[in-house]
């Protein structure tokens, strides 16, 4: 059986590092570009891979420069196209012209959480797991015949970069168990009905803006689904942007019945956190970034229990009133 990779990411490149290692038949490698602001990138290791086996390789971000079908049926000869790491639908001569079909590697148990940025999705809404789906691709969104699932526990602390380290695990353990199925006729198919399950949208960095008002549980859940490599959840001091990168639940904190949603209550210059009030409690920050900055200690930016996080409606008014005062101008 004749096989061709289409993905990147860390997790593509080491699930096309293992098959390489098991012996798999690749005949082509599409790698596919990551977004700009990635801060870790594999499309030069995914090449160096290619090179060291003498595989064919074409580097692209969209796969609309070129009939793809073409390349990896007419081509390449491959029977079955194997894709991880890719964000974009495949068009119908990718997925449906190999011999044994073309399948896909989602981070979720289908038919839950089709769609965008799956693990972020579920720690934003306080999941206890995740885990990775082998599918077959086709003309739906994560929405074709199940081969083969696997359960990620996460825990209630667990950042996604700490989780991510194990959906990389489980999918290479998942695609290397499932291939020698495809070859044989014997892969399973599991039919989803695209009417069950849910899905999630996409998100951009603007979208992890904390509002204090929100329960300090919903807010650690956003800070540890969005810290790096991940874009970060953030808010404001003193006007500058601040980066919140890392967070505690604090248990049996002080009950709060005067309360400033985002005012700092608490700064610990030895052991370098901060107690900041949120709609329902009370949050521990303890890794912090101003904009442009290094990240520190949250002690050493936060010094002050007067300080406040955050864009109050008072704020709003007071900018507003200076806009409008004798001599000042938009």
């Amino acid at each position: 059986m004749k096989s061709a990779f289409i993905g990147g990411t860390k997790r593509g490149y080491l699930t096309l590092k293992a098959l390489l290692e098991s012996g798999a038949d690749v005949a082509g490698i599409v790698s596919l570009e990551q977004d700009a602001h990635e801060v870790e990138r594999y499309e030069e290791p995914i090449r160096a891979l290619a090179a060291a086996r003498g595989i064919p390789l074409h580097q692209t971000k969209w796969m609309k420069d070129r009939d793809y079908g073409a390349l990896l049926v007419d081509e390449w000869r491959a029977d079955l196209v194997v894709a991880v790491g890719c964000r974009i639908l495949f068009p119908r001569e990718v997925h449906a012209r190999p011999r044994l079909g073309c399948v896909g590697v989602h981070d979720s148990l289908l038919p839950e959480y089709r769609g965008f940025a799956p693990l972020n999705w579920a720690i934003l809404n306080g999941e206890d797991h995740t885990g990775v789906t082998l599918f077959y691709l086709g003309d739906l969104m994560d929405g074709g015949d199940i081969v083969a699932q696997r359960r990620i526990p996460v825990g209630p602390d667990e950042t996604a970069p700490e989780v991510y380290e194990r959906v990389c695990d489980e999918t290479v353990k998942l695609v290397i168990e499932s291939y020698p199925l495809f070859a044989s006729g014997t892969a399973p198919r599991r039919a989803q009905r695209y009417d069950e399950g849910s899905f999630t949208c996409s998100r951009n960095p603007l979208d992890g803006w904390i509002e204090w008002e929100r329960p300090a549980r919903e807010i650690h859940n956003l800070v540890r689904a969005l810290t790096a490599p991940y874009p970060g959840a953030f808010t404001v001091y003193e006007g500058r942007r601040l980066f919140v990168w890392r967070t505690r639940m604090i248990e049996r904190a002080p009950r709060y019945v005067g309360r400033v949603p985002g005012r700092i209550v608490g700064v610990s210059a030895t052991e370098g956190h901060v107690d900041v009030l949120a709609g329902d409690g009370v949050l521990r920050l303890s890794e912090v970034q101003l904009d442009g900055g290094p990240r520190m200690a949250a002690a050493n930016v936060l010094k002050s229990v007067r300080g406040t996080l955050g864009v109050r409606g008072a704020d709003l008014i007071q900018c507003l009133a200076a806009l409008k005062s004798p001599g000042t101008s938009a």
